[in-house]
């Protein structure tokens, strides 16, 4: 009897060895990953579960976190809310004999987070732009700026669009140039805003008491970050996690502070309300509060991004902005 014989083709080993080798690549960077969270989420570093937990609750999808936690462990790590402030003062300064027209541009920048921080010598030179298409969507800052003619702009306040990021509808108290926008005149709100004098006042207020201060611009949002030159936030309070920040601040010369921190990517892992806080206080604010923050916050001075959006596809829509009216700088 006879065999042919048949010439072997190429070996399928090497091929098999190579999957094999993706499966266990695969299943390794599965179960770091799955050790990774479960560190995160249960192990002994109290501080970086704190930050993780807040920055998924202050998020668009909170929802993340529900299933690894209860109720009432959940509430330990909830954020403060934007509306911590205290009852505001009727009691304000009075800045509108300051005409000094310089702009100050601070780099700041650590491991954590990069940013800048805008001096405006002139507090009255500060107002609330609003979106030309209210109730229906948003403009970007850098659109703000350029329709009211101004030099600089930061975002403001909160909005109302449902997650779907047009961004028409501004939260809460808002006043611009000393026309009402909307907002419920008849309950105490947290607000915001600038009297006739160029006073920055944060504290809830209402409608009424703003008419009485005086009050030329305003928008609703939150935490207080400074009171009367001292910390108003403590390091036990929910730190809304790390993520890109706006806040607006006032020395006791009048000079309001605009700051945008960056993080996600854009600068370092971002900033907390306490790093916010801090940069307010280091460079000498006796007042100060957080904007919205997250893909809102960016600072826009002279045509340019001194804080760009961390938002990969750019600016977003928002109701609302502070922007500063053009003039002479240095």
């Amino acid at each position: 009897m006879f065999f042919k014989y048949q010439k072997k083709g190429r070996s399928s080993f090497p091929l098999k060895k190579k999957n094999n080798r993706i499966t266990i690549t695969m299943i390794m960077i599965i179960y770091m990953m799955i050790s990774t969270a479960a560190l995160v989420l249960y192990g002994p570093f109290e501080n970086l579960r704190s930050a993780v937990i807040g920055a998924i609750l202050t998020s668009r999808h909170p929802w993340l976190i529900t299933p690894f936690y209860s109720a009432s462990t959940l509430a330990k790590y909830r954020p403060v809310s934007l509306d911590t402030m205290d009852r505001g003062t009727m009691r304000t300064g009075d800045f509108a004999n300051i005409h000094d027209n310089e702009i100050e541009v601070v780099p700041i920048q650590t491991a954590k987070y990069s940013g800048c921080l805008l001096i405006i010598h002139d507090p009255k030179r500060v107002h609330v732009a609003v979106t030309k298409y209210l109730n229906s969507v948003g403009e970007t800052v850098s659109e703000m700026v350029k329709d009211s003619g101004s030099i600089a702009g930061i975002n403001a306040g909160g909005f109302i669009d449902g997650g779907h990021g047009t961004g028409g509808i501004p939260l809460g108290i808002t006043i611009s140039r000393g026309k009402f926008i909307s907002g419920d005149q008849t309950s105490r709100e947290p607000v915001i805003g600038i009297t006739k004098s160029g006073a920055l006042i944060v504290g809830k207020y209402t409608f009424h008491e703003l008419e009485q201060l005086g009050i030329l611009d305003a928008v609703s949002f939150g935490p207080e970050l400074v009171q009367d030159g001292k910390p108003y936030l403590k390091a036990t309070d929910g730190s809304w996690g790390y993520a890109p920040r706006s806040a607006i601040g006032q020395r006791r010369d009048g000079a309001i502070l605009l700051l945008a921190l960056s993080g996600r990517g854009n600068g370092g892992i971002g900033a907390s309300l306490l790093d916010c806080e801090q940069v307010m206080l280091e460079h000498g604010a006796y007042v100060a509060a957080n904007l919205d923050g997250g893909y809102s916050s960016e600072l826009y001075y002279k045509n340019q991004f001194l804080v760009p959006p961390s938002n990969p596809l750019g600016e977003r829509y928002v109701a609302t902005s502070f922007v500063v009216d053009g003039g002479n700088t240095t």
